[in-house]
């Protein structure tokens, strides 16, 4: 279940809204989560915003808001 809204801005991400429920496909290592939501539509979302989010504290940083990540649909494999 998801516990607080995201807005995307980059075209892989997934639009979610605070309650929804979306299916967990792939955790990674940066802090973002692959989901699927009710609707058939995938896409990454900050695992922040999941109930069932695991913080490795031993990382150090642990806020996904500094994590630098590149869009899968990005051909130039430019940095956003």
């Amino acid at each position: 279940m998801i516990r607080c809204t995201f807005v995307p801005t980059l075209p892989d991400e997934l639009s979610i809204t605070t309650g929804e429920l979306v299916r967990v496909i792939n955790r990674f290592d940066d802090g973002w989560a692959l989901c699927e939501n009710g609707r058939g539509e995938r896409g990454m979302i900050p695992q922040e915003c999941l109930t069932e989010t695991t913080i490795d504290s031993a990382s150090g940083d642990t806020d996904w808001r500094n994590a630098r990540r590149m869009s899968s649909l990005n051909p130039h494999e430019r940095r956003f």
